[in-house]
């Protein structure tokens, strides 16, 4: 049972907690605006580049002799571009490529402490290998994003002596910097001469491979920028989008703020940043989940979130409906929002990224599998993978050392249901399971979703309704969200269980799942199975009752239960609509536990 956590109340009536609704009649509702060629489909692959750089030696034979490496990193990357790309994202996103600062560096050196923003790190290779990797990838249909840091510099930047009055100093006259990061520098954006500056140096990397076919500047795609909110004067951004925009008007640029907080996010929106990361995402992937002495994922509520100010609504909602009506309080926050704003936005969600311990290790297998689900069926996401991850990496790439121990551990819940604090770990590599069936389990995990959402356009463009499925559990236990993602006459049902126990919804949903056990095994009748693609025509799934629903009767086959007794998968994805005059139901993917 989960602990109900003592909170200061908000007492209006939350949608998980208000009065029982028609079966499938949705609680809240938004609609998406109509969406750009690529953003709203976007898949981000992160890829932390001194990762790659590392070769170290595997065994004493080796460790003998010395073996320089054959390639640098950004040929490497190249070359292997095409086996990335299988997994079916569209967007490469590099940990800043730019020089590492030397002076007062931690450790080996962190990439967000840049020295030069126009240049490439020599570990990584030379500008004509980057200028290679960015035809490359576009010929492949990647976009490409580089990481950049707004915010600050390293502290032997050029700027830092041809440019002193670009920085802010602190009371001695030093250059101040933020937090504890003492290798950086805090640039001084009440300064117009670096706003000029800035906005030059991202119309460099925009345009750096020179003029396309028909005479435009081209480049890379876009950027993720680093604590975009941390800047002295964030009206830079109001000016310098637009500025970006108009030197490249038939161009869709991306411009992904790594920011915390809803506040945060939604004034950055209203700036004009298409995308921010969705912090209370993660944040309810690390409150909730711990795993026991096995490594399974445990729903367990971390007395953590009552520490963070900026939970305390969710967690209101939690106490009223589960985490299932926390996860709908994230979701459906930004569909709220999104009138406010002139174009649409999106958020960045993850289990994973360079800053984070891996969600595998961190949440356990249910967990990761559950909350990477919902990444990809959420309204206005761009799902977000650090390399590795698709093959269950359990730690991430360091950034400021060759191996030192992780703070972003993970929570050990034991047979007496107590807790303890189990430490992570980085290094330059990752470490893998060493079964190659455990690698190719997540492997297809991760490529079904990514096939999934590029299949089905009402799951990056349509509108999303949070569905009421009566689960039979108390208030503060639920753990099914349920939701319609629905463009046009396409309607697509999802359901996705965030807890470790089976449930029973009493609410008739038309959301099928399988039960593993007594799922058919022949060709006409096997589409529907767990993991498996429906790949029948168009007309042979109309043919099928089982596909459809007539007069409002929802009788689906023995094997095919509907999803009013137990729930077998940890996820089901349904269409309930397509285009045409029929009206059919189908099941496209359901996840076993």
């Amino acid at each position: 049972m989960n602990p109900v956590i003592p909170h200061s109340r908000n007492h209006a009536i939350h949608p998980s907690s208000a009065a029982c609704t028609a079966p499938g009649l949705p609680l809240q509702s938004a609609t998406m605006k109509s969406t750009s060629a690529w953003l709203s489909s976007a898949i981000i692959y992160q890829v932390n580049l001194r990762s790659l750089a590392a070769r170290e030696p595997r065994n004493a034979i080796e460790a003998a002799t010395e073996k320089p490496l054959s390639e640098s990193p950004l040929a490497y990357l190249t070359r292997h571009l095409p086996r990335l790309r299988r997994l079916g994202f569209n967007v490469l996103y590099l940990l800043p490529p730019y020089p590492i600062g030397h002076f007062a560096r931690k450790g080996i050196g962190s990439p967000y402490a840049s020295r030069d923003f126009a240049t490439i790190e020599p570990e990584y290779g030379s500008k004509a290998e980057i200028l290679a990797l960015i035809r490359r990838a576009h010929e492949l249909k990647l976009k490409i994003l580089f990481d950049i840091t707004p915010n600050h510099t390293a502290r032997d930047h050029v700027w830092m002596t041809e440019h002193p009055d670009y920085y802010v100093q602190a009371e001695d006259g030093s250059a101040f910097f933020d937090c504890d990061w003492s290798d950086t520098a805090k640039l001084d954006y009440t300064n117009h001469a670096l706003r000029h500056a800035m906005v030059q140096v991202y119309d460099h990397w925009l345009s750096i491979l020179g003029p396309d076919e028909h005479g435009r500047p081209d480049g890379i795609d876009g950027f993720r920028l680093d604590m975009a909110h941390f800047i002295n004067d964030k009206s830079f951004w109001d000016e310098a989008l637009p500025i970006l925009r108009a030197r490249h008007p038939d161009r869709e640029l991306l411009f992904m703020a790594e920011c915390y907080g809803f506040g945060n996010n939604t004034d950055l929106f209203a700036r004009g940043m298409d995308a921010a990361y969705d912090d209370d995402f993660y944040k309810l992937c690390q409150y909730a989940y711990a795993v026991d002495e096995a490594g399974n994922s445990r729903l367990r509520l971390s007395g953590d979130a009552q520490h963070n100010h900026d939970f305390h609504a969710i967690l209101d909602d939690w106490q009223d409906g589960g985490i299932a009506a926390a996860a709908a309080h994230i979701l459906m926050q930004y569909e709220k929002a999104a009138s406010r704003f002139a174009g649409p936005r999106f958020t960045a969600r993850y289990t994973d990224n360079h800053d984070e311990g891996r969600g595998l290790y961190r949440f356990g297998p249910g967990g990761f599998r559950a909350m990477n689900t919902l990444a990809f069926l959420a309204p206005r996401t761009l799902p977000f993978l650090l390399t590795g991850e698709e093959f269950g990496a359990l730690d991430r790439p360091s950034i400021h050392a060759r191996c030192q121990p992780c703070d972003k551990g993970r929570r050990i819940l034991g047979a007496d249901g107590r807790e303890r604090h189990q430490e992570g770990v980085e290094l330059e590599g990752n470490l893998f399971d060493r079964g190659i069936e455990a690698r190719q389990h997540w492997y297809q995990f991760f490529k079904e979703l990514v096939a999934l959402r590029k299949k089905n356009r009402p799951l990056t463009d349509g509108a999303c309704a949070i569905l009421d499925v009566g689960e039979d559990a108390p208030p503060h236990e639920r753990t099914v969200i349920a939701f319609d993602r629905k463009l046009g006459r396409q309607l697509i049902r999802c359901a996705v269980n965030l807890g470790d126990q089976p449930r029973t919804l009493s609410r008739a949903t038309n959301l099928f799942v399988v039960n593993p056990s007594t799922a058919p095994s022949s060709p006409a009748t096997s589409c529907p199975r767990s993991r498996r693609w429906c790949s029948r025509s168009r007309k042979e799934r109309i043919q099928k009752p089982e596909f459809r629903i007539q007069n409002g009767s929802r009788r689906p086959p023995r094997t095919f239960p509907v999803l009013n007794g137990r729930i077998w998968d940890q996820a089901s994805v349904r269409v309930i609509l397509s285009e045409g005059a029929r009206r059919r139901s189908r099941n496209i993917w359901s996840q076993p536990q």
